[in-house]
């Protein structure tokens, strides 16, 4: 008889250990879930704000008081106009192609190629809208989640 009781001590402790283990690789996998979606819901919403903060940015440094919305294969742009010493005009164009925001700096009034246009980050689309002095910024990023921003230019 004692022997029978040990064998079932050693199958509970052994069964007991088991449901122990089963638990704690569920709680690990979901764990490791939850932190990967976190993770992935941060990124996202870091690209979105910083390419807002890097527009916005753009549009208060700028000299110039010429902004406009102009198409960027198929895509709005948002188009800084300032002037230099040197009497020549510039243009900076901020857009989003081809899943990333791009930026590139002409001459006004020379053709703009989406497609040479330095690569800031990922970015799924843009949207401009100039009203007077107000300067208005939707982004959307590779998650989908969209934010918008509404400053002032300078005067």
């Amino acid at each position: 008889m004692g022997k029978r009781k040990h064998i079932v001590n050693v199958m509970f402790t052994l069964l007991l250990l088991g449901v122990f283990a089963l638990t704690a690789i569920f709680v690990a996998v979901l764990g490791a879930q939850v932190y990967r979606s976190s993770a992935e819901k941060m990124q996202a919403n870091f690209d979105t704000r910083t390419s807002l903060v890097y527009i916005a940015e753009k549009v208060r440094q700028s000299t110039g008081t010429n902004f406009e919305v102009r198409d960027a294969g198929g895509r709005p742009a948002l188009v800084i106009t300032e002037g230099y010493d040197n009497g020549q005009a510039y243009e900076t164009w901020i857009y989003a192609y081809d899943g990333k925001l791009c930026e590139t700096t002409i001459t006004a009034g020379s053709r703009m190629a989406p497609g040479s246009g330095q690569a800031i980050m990922d970015m799924k689309s843009m949207d401009f809208e100039v009203d007077g002095s107000l300067v208005k910024i939707t982004s959307v990023n590779d998650a989908g989640d969209e934010e918008s921003l509404t400053l002032s230019r300078r005067s």
